[in-house]
């Protein structure tokens, strides 16, 4: 099977399922329609792309510093276009963690789920071995700041800082996936004060990042 550049990947093709044969486990996240304060009853192959969107848009507003970072090439291919395959495949766990209760739906524990699904799924993609570990890490650590400013109490500034010494190849990619994620849900309509006060948590890292 020919492998799919991810040079050549786009929204436009995404949406015209042009992957489908390649990504059947991507496309059947459409069956799984999500409710909770980040979702409203919105399926998660419409998120994804929400995602895409959001990440393309962010991506252009940012100063130029960080374009050219994003530009530079960890092997074969650019750091954005690895990030948008990140920002593609960071929920395709979420079928094998999806439960309902009522009305309410969850997929705890669906990034380490997503990593497992992703070591099959990667070798579809011409990537090299660092490309496909950088892409890992993304998916495996993409509810990183979700979850820690779920407690703005216990220094959610300070585990920033331990991440970034921790993980300082995918620190800046993570925090604009971070913010894609929550623009492309309903986060922002549901809880304006508490999307707010992600947003800017995390845009004030990205105005104040150096290269």
């Amino acid at each position: 099977m020919q492998q799919i550049k991810v040079s050549e990947l786009t929204i436009e093709r995404i949406q015209k399922r042009e992957l489908e044969k390649v990504l059947p486990d991507f496309y059947k996240l459409e069956e799984l329609v999500e409710n909770n304060p980040w979702h409203n009853n919105d399926n998660v192959l419409n998120h994804t792309i929400s995602v895409l969107r959001e990440l393309e848009e962010l991506i252009k507003k940012l100063k130029d510093e960080i374009k050219v970072y994003l530009d530079k090439k960890i092997d074969t291919h650019s750091r954005k276009e690895l990030l948008f395959l990140a920002a593609l495949l960071h929920d395709i766990g979420k079928r094998e963690t999806y439960k309902k209760e009522k009305d309410t739906t969850e997929c705890l524990g669906h990034e380490e789920a997503g990593v497992i699904k992703l070591k099959r799924i990667l070798p579809n993609f011409d990537l090299s071995e660092d490309g496909r570990e950088f892409v890992i890490k993304l998916v495996r650590h993409h509810g990183f700041f979700h979850d820690i400013l779920n407690y703005p109490g216990e220094n959610p500034e300070k585990k920033t800082e331990e991440f970034k010494e921790k993980y300082p190849d995918i620190f800046l990619e993570l925090i604009l996936l971070s913010i894609a994620d929550m623009c492309g849900s309903q986060l922002r309509l549901n809880n304006p004060e508490e999307f707010n006060f992600r947003t800017n948590f995390l845009n004030k890292i990205i105005n104040n990042y150096r290269i």
